[in-house]
């Protein structure tokens, strides 16, 4: 979460008379103001308010350069502007660009106050967000991506070393100034003298005419948020080289991937293992609620670094999969929580699509075991989340798509050579059909937001039609009974063709082909060759 803007006192506002500094955050504030109240309602208009807002800062620090307030501010709304769910969804350019922008105003503010702990977290974030976005993009250069995340963590060490001792420091003094306040309290009774307060009147009206300077003190819930930072900027290093091995092994080095775990490996430790653990049990009473909020970022982390550590062959599949169990079955967690099932399914079905792709040295049958035991663990976490009341309705699409993927993964588990005796038992593709209809027509009646999603579930619910089809309706598990024709895969996917075009469907093909989905090429031979 991003620190509060620097706020001024409430007086009233002349737009036309910017002379000083405090006119244009005073301008701007007011914008920004009129920002919050659209967010909800209007978005477009939301994001017009805080873009005047951002001319405002712009205009001030053309004839203030070196004032920090105004520097901050303008950085710290350009983050909002490109990671608020509500402001995001408004914006006429891509994310990277607006963050890309907030990256260089944050570099302004850090050169006036290279120390300010806000504007550091804030760089972080950036940093950050910037790298997941570029690892998102196939055509983007990875190294680019793991270089600023690389980036972000340093800032946080740097930042989480200043707040730490302006805590302790701050700590210190609200010691001696409650010693400090008792001895002059019992001074005063022992005299006789009414206990007055030491600020005059004088002072008062001076504060209220000034500009407020509104930022929250440094506390244990401070650091906490800036080791929680710390943690999942590591979940995402991790997930990026993961990522990269995966899609094109022979452009990642195995030395370099092995210098990245290990640099990993320290920071880790020193994090997870020194700083977290003296942070709780010296701010135990303050922190004892908010256990949850870190420990569930931290078992999400282990999954990452344990299916890295797993990909360079740095540790088997026992360890992976024990370690994996206990990371999320550490105290603090709250395994009840919508978060926890969401997070404990997705490293699940991480550790099966892994097993599917990466060669173990054991055999078909015990990886067989694992994956089947990880993938009907994922779906039983899945269903729990679709049976909440009032749950939110993309979530439950999403719930009705995985179990739908989960359904062709245990199909495969069926077939030779592995043919796994209790996937034999199930009927997965009759099941993937149901999940893949559902969550079509939930995703269409939320409109075009979700439309990428929604063609995503037909192409694999006309996939599972396919199959079913080619069995003659049985659940046959020697993978193909009857081959059907390229007409009658073309009927089938027809929608599809017709919307997307058959490039589209032959690279999703694909797609499911490579995670270990479906035999495409034998169903789908016809589309596959154009």
């Amino acid at each position: 979460m991003a620190p509060p803007r620097l706020k001024p006192a409430k007086k009233k506002r002349d737009s036309t008379k910017l002379v000083n500094k405090d006119d244009y955050l005073d301008a701007a504030d007011g914008h920004e103001e009129a920002m919050g109240k659209h967010r909800v309602g209007d978005p477009v208009k939301a994001l017009r308010f805080a873009d005047r807002a951002l001319d405002v800062y712009s205009e001030g620090l053309t004839k203030f350069p070196r004032s920090f307030d105004l520097a901050y501010n303008k950085a710290r709304l350009e983050l909002e502007k490109a990671t608020d769910t509500v402001l995001s969804q408004a914006l006429r350019v891509p994310t990277l660009s607006v963050l890309r922008q907030a990256f260089s105003s944050h570099q302004y503010a850090l050169d006036i106050n290279p120390t300010h702990t806000d504007t550091m977290f804030n760089m972080a974030q950036v940093l950050t967000g910037m790298a997941e976005i570029i690892a998102q993009d196939d055509e983007a250069d990875d190294s680019e991506a793991l270089q600023y995340i690389k980036r972000a963590m340093e800032v946080q060490i740097s930042c989480f070393e200043l707040q730490r001792i302006a805590f302790e420091k701050s700590r210190l003094e609200l010691e001696r100034a409650m010693r400090e306040t008792a001895e002059y309290s019992t001074d005063q009774i022992d005299s006789g003298q009414a206990i007055t307060n030491p600020a005059s009147e004088s002072q008062r009206i001076t504060r209220e005419e000034q500009w407020a300077v509104v930022e929250e003190p440094i506390t244990a819930v401070t650091l906490l948020e800036t080791i929680i930072a710390q943690i999942e900027a590591l979940t995402a290093f991790c997930s990026m080289i993961s990522s990269s091995l995966a899609s094109s092994p022979e452009a990642v080095h195995a030395s370099d991937s092995a210098s990245a775990l290990s640099w990993i490996d320290s920071y880790s430790e020193n994090l997870l293992t020194q700083k977290l653990p003296t942070l709780i049990d010296d701010n135990k009473s303050t922190l004892e609620s908010r256990l949850s909020d870190v420990m569930l970022p931290r078992a999400i982390f282990m999954g990452n670094y344990l299916d890295l550590s797993f990909r360079l062959s740095k540790i088997d599949i026992k360890k992976y999969t024990s370690e994996l169990a206990s990371a999320f079955a550490q105290p603090g967690l709250d395994v009840t929580s919508e978060d926890f099932l969401w997070a404990s399914a997705h490293a699940l079905l991480s550790l099966n699509s892994t097993l599917t792709l990466v060669s173990t040295g054991e055999s078909d049958a015990s990886v067989a075991s694992v994956r089947w035991t990880a993938l009907t663990a994922a779906q039983s976490r899945l269903s729990s989340i679709a049976s909440r009341p009032n749950i939110d309705k993309h979530a439950l699409a999403t719930t009705h798509l995985l179990r739908g993927d989960i359904s062709l993964f245990l199909q495969m588990l069926s077939y030779p050579p592995i043919a796994h005796p209790k996937a034999r038992a199930m009927t997965p593709l009759k099941h993937a059909e149901v999940y893949y209809r559902n969550a079509g027509k939930l995703l269409d009646s939320l409109g075009r937001s979700t439309e990428d999603e929604r063609i995503v579930c037909e192409l694999k619910g006309a996939v599972v039609n396919v199959l079913l089809s080619s069995s003659s309706g049985k659940e046959d598990h020697s993978i193909i009974v009857n081959m059907p024709t390229s007409e009658e895969i073309e009927r089938a996917l027809g929608a599809v063709l017709k919307e997307k075009g058959g490039q589209w469907v032959k690279d999703h093909l694909e797609e499911m082909a490579g995670q270990g989905m479906v035999i495409i090429p034998q169903v789908f031979s016809a589309v596959m060759q154009g």
